[in-house]
């Protein structure tokens, strides 16, 4: 059976659209934190590609569609690295500056090229951006928070497939040329299109399921609901706005604050080997330890899969040294009560409001960095931020 491109495109563009809109709603209906947003434009990014291949596949007049595809293509891999990377909590400044360069430079390949480039315009430049980051979005879950969990696993084998595959397709297009038999039969639109719907299927599946992990062992709340009992741990965007006018307040009166950042990055593991029942009653108890034994007028906020972070004026460096020592002691004694099969690794780590962190954003990356620091190391279990 001999499959027409525009067919292929045609089906590639149902599965791609159907699955992309189906994990766009259910982010839109779980008000979802940033992973699910940043994936979530990803898919977008790739319901955007697979329409425009359509349309040049059945109006191959329409070359402005090919830099498009392109472009969103290039765009939708990238999204999924950005996604991978605020899993594990790291910075996504500079890798965002990549995959906009990157995509870019993915339609500008094909616009440089003009209406005669034809339907390989550009590819170039788009199989390469199509090589790297989805390299680096497999590199992130090998050694990010993501690597403990062994759904992830999916991801890794998919994201190193497409990086894979398109070095190959970017090495037999260079010294084959797109219109040479090896390349249209093994490496063209049609094998490429059924790969794509293949993996398509797969991501969308297992970013679903990370997402709900990642949901449930955070055990959010919504504040705007007034049917959802408030735990008294804050949202990240609710306690970073507390926070910088906190701040702002603060240094006005030359007080300190002090952001105080708790990390438990084991529980994704727990849940895998023990039960998610296990890691969500570790994770219960330290919740509590931290609400309980933090000072009264302290803002308390929820800091990813394994991170809870709280302020607090205090009066000097020594001063807050002896709150996180009282809450690392409180938190160890509410996990020792509780029947886990293993008492998790805690890093507690302290920044405090000055010239090097003078906002909120910074105050919180810095205690968490510190809190990380501190889980690792074997001279201390609390760490200050410099």
């Amino acid at each position: 059976m001999e499959l027409e491109i525009a067919t292929v495109s045609v089906m590639t563009a149902v599965v791609v659209v159907t699955a992309g809109i189906l994990f766009i709603v259910e982010t839109v209906l779980r008000e979802d934190d940033a992973v699910g947003r940043t994936w979530s434009i990803a898919f977008v990014s790739g319901i955007l590609a697979a329409v425009a291949y359509a349309v040049w596949a059945f109006a191959p007049q329409t070359w402005g569609a090919v830099a498009v595809g392109n472009a969103a293509f290039v765009a939708s891999a990238g999204f999924m690295w950005l996604g991978c990377r605020r899993f594990s909590n790291r910075r996504v400044g500079w890798a965002e500056a990549v995959v906009v360069v990157i995509t870019l430079a993915a339609g500008a390949a094909v616009v440089v090229r003009g209406p005669d480039g034809g339907g390989w315009a550009g590819a170039e430049v788009m199989f390469f951006g199509l090589f790297l980051l989805p390299g680096a979005a497999a590199w992130e879950i090998a050694r990010g928070s993501l690597a403990g969990i062994k759904t992830a696993a999916a991801l890794t084998v998919v994201f190193g497939i497409e990086s894979l595959y398109y070095l190959a397709r970017l090495f037999v297009l260079l010294f084959t040329g797109p219109e040479s038999e090896t390349f249209t039969v093994w490496w063209g639109t049609v094998p490429t299109s059924i790969l794509t719907i293949v993996l398509t299927i797969v991501v969308v599946v297992t970013a679903s399921v990370l997402r709900a992990e990642r949901a449930g062992l955070r055990g959010r709340r919504t504040l705007a609901n007034p049917r959802v009992t408030f735990t008294g741990v804050l949202e990240p965007i609710w306690f970073e706005r507390f926070l910088a006018d906190a701040v702002e307040r603060g240094s006005s009166r030359d007080e300190l604050v002090a952001v105080i950042s708790t990390r438990i990055d084991d529980l994704p593991m727990m849940s895998t080997a023990f039960g998610a029942s296990e890691a969500e009653s570790v994770r219960t108890a330290w919740h509590d330890a931290v609400r309980l034994h933090a000072p009264t007028q302290t803002w308390i906020g929820d800091d990813g899969a394994g991170g809870l972070v709280l302020s607090a004026v205090v009066e000097s460096e020594a001063d807050a040294r002896r709150l996180a020592a009282g809450l690392h002691r409180a938190i160890y004694d509410e996990l020792n009560g509780v029947e886990a099969s293993v008492i998790p690794v805690l890093g507690v780590g302290i920044a405090l409001s000055d010239r090097a962190h003078s906002d909120a954003s910074s105050l919180i990356e810095a205690a968490r960095a510190a809190a990380s620091e501190a889980a690792i190391s074997d001279d201390t279990s609390i760490v200050v931020a410099r």
